[in-house]
């Protein structure tokens, strides 16, 4: 396209902390400090990075700028559904054939998503899918025909999250899955908030103590008690959601817990 429009980019490296993920906390590393959420007000677009008013966006959303600007609104609106337009990216990874990266429109099921663009599933029957990432929602195998868009998970209770969705065959012990997915949040917490900084530490603590055999009396109740804390009363979305996947997978199967109690 012709323009006299012109701009600089200046990429910065990070140091890969997951925290960096929340924009704010994006702000304090590229302007050379510890990456920690910011408390709000004041907002990004009156106050962000550099003190200056700031528009921030993901790598995802300024893919589909030069769609747009190539093709017109009105034939990127025509993919997908008619309250998610476009497409999104899923991260297919776990026990499917051909993992990887794939742009699909929305509205596309897991279907469809896992059996023909993945090419199936690998190693045996399916036990579970992880939609979301690790701060995500487990699904059995009766959520294949989920559709993924806004609408279509909300329906559902779950959310999109930045796409990532995890597949699962029956050969994996779930707590196992649950075990690592704690002892990431517990390790990533950036400590700035106390619901946080402790709830990781616990939850890791009890999902342990299940993974092995070993809860306590009360321990179920301290778990739900915990992941509710952290939801409510965690500054940012990491500790809001690090609780998520525990919480869905004591709500679906149970037995995980229950039979590991003294």
């Amino acid at each position: 396209l012709d323009s006299d429009i012109n701009f600089n980019v200046e990429l910065r490296l990070g140091a890969g902390a997951y925290i960096c993920g929340e924009e704010t906390a994006l702000f304090e590393a590229i302007e050379g400090k510890r990456g920690l959420p910011r408390l709000r007000p004041p907002y990004p677009t009156t106050s962000g990075l550099f003190g200056k008013p700031t528009v921030i966006n993901n790598v995802e959303t300024l893919c589909n700028v030069p769609f747009i600007i190539h093709n017109g609104a009105a034939e990127y609106r025509a993919l997908g559904t008619d309250n998610s337009t476009g497409t999104k990216l899923f991260c297919l990874s776990g026990d499917v054939v051909n993992p990887g990266l794939y742009e699909a429109p929305f509205g596309i099921t897991l279907r469809e998503l896992i059996f023909d663009l993945a090419g199936g599933l690998k190693g045996g029957a399916l036990q579970a899918i992880l939609v979301g990432g690790a701060a995500g929602v487990f699904v059995g195998p009766e959520g294949l025909d989920i559709s993924l868009s806004y609408e279509g998970v909300k329906e559902v209770g779950i959310g999109l999250g930045s796409g990532a969705i995890t597949v699962i065959n029956e050969g994996h012990d779930l707590r196992q899955i649950l075990l690592g997915i704690s002892r990431f949040f517990a390790h990533e917490s950036c400590g700035k908030c106390y619901p946080c900084q402790l709830g990781t530490q616990r939850q890791y603590e009890i999902v342990e103590r299940a993974s092995n055999g070993s809860l306590l009396q009360g321990d179920l109740q301290r778990l739900t008690d915990v992941g509710w804390t952290m939801s409510d009363a965690s500054i940012c979305g990491l500790g809001q959601t690090a609780a998520s996947a525990v919480r869905s997978a004591l709500e679906r199967w149970p037995q995980l817990f229950d039979r590991s109690i003294e």
